[in-house]
């Protein structure tokens, strides 16, 4: 048996019972790119004008939350615009150079996400800690009614994404920004609350703190995920054990090694593997290549190299590790 690769992208499946011909389709991605899109820019279009307002308003009544928030908004802003970016990018056609495309991109482009994140964490840190010895006087119900604002929009914008952030790592990026904004303005209204009633304005900053600790808590996964994908590491919802056990319950298949699993894209997973044949079913190797391409997809696989071997073969240079 000449060795043979099979190469498949995600389009589809096929199933050959008693002769007949029949093609199944999987929809393992997230939702469709339109509605992507039109989130997307809503998204950016509502939070670049709640940002302006934030910001003005938390200048006037001097509230560091307001400010804080704000700032996180206009991280926001960044995030949806790589994110976009990233999405588009990865839809490009591979080239000579670029032989995978740019799907990359998309996780590149959550890796950025997480680590603004991160920096605006700790520019909320830095002046919440200086204003913690002189809290400034802040109007509690300008805080209340701006920081209500950003709650709805917040929440509205989130939802667009909600269906995406199931499958896709980019997307999900952006909803927990998002998610994460909307509660955050849940905590500066309750601050309002508190100022108002109380005039007790080291509430401001001790719910900047908050913030910041909300924030880091939702985005170390982000960070840790994205970089462990950028690193090529096996996806967390793919089990390489289970992969191999699937692969091997198809008939003719005697073993599988040499596999590699890794992200082509936030929502497109690639496998490379050897399989080794039992000799009774090498003449049936185009319909242990299909079976295996249907076990791979269940297995969220979308695009596979398989290399067919025979049981006597051998490996080279150590090549089946």
């Amino acid at each position: 048996l000449c060795r043979r690769v099979f190469n498949h992208k995600n389009m589809g499946h096929q199933h050959t019972h008693g002769g007949a011909h029949q093609e199944h389709h999987h929809h393992h991605g997230p939702a469709s790119l339109a509605d992507l899109n039109k989130a997307f820019f809503i998204g950016i279009g509502l939070n670049a004008v709640f940002t302006l307002v934030e910001f003005v308003y938390g200048y006037l009544y001097n509230s560091l939350a307001l400010l804080s928030d704000a700032s996180h908004n206009l991280s926001d802003v960044a995030s949806l615009v790589l994110s976009l970016l990233g999405m588009k990018l990865a839809q490009k056609a591979a080239t000579a150079s670029y032989t995978y495309g740019f799907k990359k991109a998309s996780l590149f482009a959550s890796f950025i996400n997480a680590v603004l994140l991160f920096v605006v964490v700790f520019g909320i840190i830095r002046e919440a800690i200086e204003r913690l010895s002189a809290p400034p006087q802040v109007m509690g119900t300008g805080i209340v009614v701006v920081a209500s604002i950003g709650v709805v929009i917040n929440t509205i914008s989130a939802f667009l994404f909600f269906k995406g952030q199931k499958d896709d790592i980019n997307i999900r990026g952006a909803f927990l920004h998002l998610l994460v904004d909307a509660l955050v303005s849940v905590g500066v209204v309750i601050s309002g609350f508190v100022i108002h009633y109380t005039g007790w304005y080291i509430i401001d900053p001790i719910i900047s703190f908050v913030i910041a600790a909300t924030i880091l808590v939702t985005t170390w996964g982000l960070l840790k995920e994205s970089v462990r994908l950028v690193m090529d590491a096996v996806p967390k919802d793919i089990q390489t054990d289970a992969v191999i056990r699937e692969m091997e319950k198809v008939t003719g298949v005697a073993s599988v090694h040499h596999v590699h699993i890794w992200a082509l894209s936030s929502n497109t997973n690639a496998l490379t593997a050897h399989v080794t044949l039992d000799e009774p079913h090498l003449h049936n190797w185009a319909g242990i290549k299909a079976e295996l391409r249907h076990a791979l997809l269940h297995q969220n696989i979308m695009h596979s190299t398989l290399e067919l071997e025979q049981t006597h073969e051998t490996c080279l240079h150590n090549d089946c590790r």
